[in-house]
């Protein structure tokens, strides 16, 4: 049972968390619709319907990837006007720890990043089909962003940020061709894709980088203006519509990395599905001595809401770097998932110690 000091505190949260909710939803939603404007002008007397379904199914993709960053902020804000008030000084004079203070929103936390995961196990996937064919009819322009297709036959690796389905012609395109051993037999960077029919693509613009057996970096660079390469990946293949793994939930995803177990994106996900419990948690234990642990910050309030914002930045900048280095083979993908976890967890373990209690 929650005490009074437990209820008054959670009766601040939570009108906050989904006042903060809506607001971050909200913006993301309308810059979104402007980038997008353009594509609603064309469809016409199709454009409210079409939105509406769009940014329906878009909705709980949104909440689920700012719900940590979303309780942070929450927090934050009610931390801020309970020290404003000198409410936490008051409470502390009485006899409570600041630990006991913090105990209810530690607690709603924990409910709060089982509903995100809820989310994404039973909501988005319940949408994800209808959500990624508007995608790519209504919005896409005929591109594919971020494909990422294992080539078995010729045991290589194709990542491609996009593809225009009309020209059949490949953008940004990064190869990873490996040995039978699994090691790196080389990569390939790209600025450029064509379609010659016969199974063979024209590269242009490389940059190759070839390995020995095991793995090792042969110099030098290989610079090269254009290549014709051999591969089974077809404009067919490519102009597929295919669900992002993303939008999967965890059985369909395990189930991926069965059926698939040469492609890291596959793996990573599956990982980060799981570290992404414990996101909420990190960003409290690095945001929360921001607000309230230390003496210096307490006469700037708004240096200290700044700070957790700041704090969210930071932790979505190092989980996208981990992630491109875990997409690409540049890393383990349990590695990529987990570093900005064990990190950023760190140095919030670190905060909370140091902290004026």
């Amino acid at each position: 049972m929650f005490s009074r000091l437990d209820n008054y505190i959670l009766k601040a949260f939570i009108p906050t968390f989904f006042l903060c909710l809506l607001i971050i939803s909200g913006i993301y939603i309308v810059v979104d619709l402007l980038q997008k404007l353009g594509e609603f002008v064309d469809m016409g007397g199709e454009a409210f319907n079409t939105g509406m379904r769009y940014y329906t199914y878009l909705l709980p993709v949104i909440i689920f990837q700012f719900f940590p960053a979303v309780t942070l902020i929450a927090v934050c804000l009610v931390l801020v006007r309970l020290a404003k008030n000198r409410e936490i000084l008051a409470m502390q004079v009485a006899g409570i720890s600041l630990y006991r203070i913090l105990l209810p929103i530690f607690v709603v936390t924990v409910f709060m990043s089982f509903a995100s995961f809820g989310d994404q196990e039973w909501i988005i996937p319940r949408f994800a089909e209808r959500l990624e064919t508007l995608r790519q009819t209504s919005f896409g322009n005929n591109i594919q962003r971020n494909l990422l297709l294992d080539d078995k036959q010729n045991n290589t690796l194709l990542r491609v940020w996009g593809y225009d389905n009309k020209a059949q012609r490949m953008q940004s395109v990064f190869i990873i061709g490996r040995h039978e051993n699994k090691k790196k037999k080389f990569t390939i960077n790209a600025d450029e894709g064509i379609w010659l029919g016969n199974n063979k693509w024209l590269f242009t613009k490389v940059v190759k980088h070839v390995y020995d057996n095991n793995g090792k970096w042969i110099a030098p660079v290989q610079s090269i203006d254009s290549i014709e390469f051999d591969s089974t990946i077809t404009p067919l293949e490519l102009g597929k519509i295919k669900l992002d793994p993303s939008l999967l939930n965890f059985r369909q995803l395990k189930e991926l990395c069965k059926n698939e177990p040469d492609n890291p994106r596959n793996s990573l996900l599956f990982h980060s599905r799981i570290a992404y419990i414990l996101t909420h948690f990190v960003l409290l234990l690095l945001g929360i001595p921001l607000v309230i642990g230390f003496e210096r910050l307490s006469k700037n309030l708004f240096l200290r809401v700044g700070l957790c914002v700041l704090v969210c930045g930071i932790f979505y900048s190092l989980s996208f770097i981990c992630s491109n280095l875990g997409n690409t083979g540049m890393i383990y993908p349990m590695l990529a998932a987990w570093l900005p976890i064990v990190i950023l967890g760190s140095v919030g373990l670190l905060f909370f110690d140091m902290m004026r209690m």
